[in-house]
């Protein structure tokens, strides 16, 4: 029986010690294979354009590629499924100095691998730099020609011949025309602005409306001297551009957006009780109520200017306006505007008139207003109205 025990331990450490030497064995005899070569470069290159694929393969399959080094560096990326060689700085194979980038690549499955080198050659058939190669190409030294559409965009932005160049005949060299991303083979002088807008009739969708494509507040590409312009309505007030400019308003609406983003504060902000301070007349409190137009804040009761009216219907438009497109804070304005005090009594109302300037805090509801009452005598009385959160 001990017999019959040893003959079998011996036999199953025979089976384990086979079954790990055959997957060491099966790792060990996977074949990898590669190859060097060579590829050749478009005339011009493009960033992400794919010059090219790896090639590799072993007897289990798929392989997997890594970059290992790259001369000049950070010219290529590779695909590490399929071996995609994609450009990753065109300036390596488009700029004078460089006729070739090299890599070295590993390829690679389980624990086996081979390395590939690999060369791609820069296409030097074109020495003006337009893109054309020199076999097909009818003045292959000068940039310029063929003559090419508006729409070109197949140069070479590195190459000496073309940056020099001017292809638009407009005084303004390829390069720097490239530079500040207008169009070497357009003049844009040329280009009429029929409208006034100040967008080239080329670029508007209707050339003749000065009012499209739509601007807004803070707008100032327009030319003012066109009739077209100056005789239009853009903001649909009734009131002609031109005399909008003149007198120092905006001939273009404020923009469609929720007017706490154009206040940059909550409307909330103003719309309660809140304290007033005068001047003349010492401390009441007003209720603030948001009017239809964005920025009009009216401030209500007789206690506003704390004069003694007794009646409750007294209201003060007050127009806020930021000091920037990101503030929370500007000025206020009051138009002359009349109203009427009742007496204690409630017998006799006298009417004043006031108008002021001033400032406003969004953040911390705070108006500050210099102010005029008139009298019905036409006499005049000065003052600082402050309007503040209640203590």
């Amino acid at each position: 029986m001990k017999t019959t025990y040893k003959i079998m331990a011996v036999v199953f450490g025979l089976f384990i010690y086979l079954s790990c030497d055959d997957t060491d064995s099966g790792a060990a005899n996977v074949l990898v294979s590669t190859e060097d070569f060579t590829i050749n470069a478009p005339v011009v290159v493009q960033e992400l354009d794919t010059l090219g694929f790896l090639r590799g393969n072993s007897s289990e399959g798929e392989v997997t590629y890594s970059l290992i080094s790259q001369t000049p560096q950070n010219s290529v990326t590779l695909g590490i499924r399929f071996g995609e060689i994609i450009v990753s700085n065109p300036e390596v194979f488009n700029s004078p100095g460089v006729n070739e980038v090299n890599l070295e690549v590993e390829v690679r499955k389980q624990n086996s691998f081979q390395i590939s080198k690999v060369t791609i050659l820069r296409n030097l058939n074109d020495p003006d730099g337009d893109g054309i190669e020199n076999s097909n190409d009818s003045a292959p030294d000068d940039p310029c020609l063929p003559l090419q559409d508006v729409s070109y965009t197949g140069f070479n932005p590195f190459n000496t011949a073309w940056r020099a160049a001017d292809c638009d005949s407009d005084g303004i060299s390829n390069f720097d025309e490239f530079s500040n991303d207008t169009n070497p083979y357009l003049n844009e002088s040329l280009i009429g602005d029929a409208d006034g807008d100040g967008v080239r009739d080329d670029e508007d969708v209707d050339p003749n409306n000065p009012c499209i494509p739509e601007q807004f507040q803070g707008y100032v590409g327009f030319d003012s001297e066109n009739e077209i312009w100056a005789t239009a309505d853009c903001d649909g007030d009734g009131i002609p551009n031109a005399d909008e400019l003149a007198n120092g308003d905006s001939p273009y609406p404020q923009p469609d957006l929720p007017c706490n983003e154009i206040l940059n504060f909550e409307l909330e902000n103003f719309e309660m009780e809140l304290r007033t301070v005068d001047s003349n007349n010492g401390e009441g409190v007003t209720i603030g109520v948001i009017g239809e137009e964005c920025g009009t804040f009216i401030f209500t009761g007789g206690s506003i200017f704390n004069q003694g009216c007794f009646n409750e219907d007294v209201q003060i438009p007050f127009f806020f306006e930021p000091n920037a497109p990101d503030s929370s804070n500007g000025t206020v304005t009051v138009n002359a505007t009349t109203y009427s005090c009742l007496s204690e009594d409630g017998t006799t109302s006298t009417n004043f008139t006031v108008e002021g300037f001033g400032t406003y805090s969004g953040s911390a509801s705070t108006v500050e207003l210099t102010y005029t009452i008139t009298t019905e005598e036409n006499e005049t009385i000065s003052g600082t109205l402050i309007i503040r959160p209640l203590d």
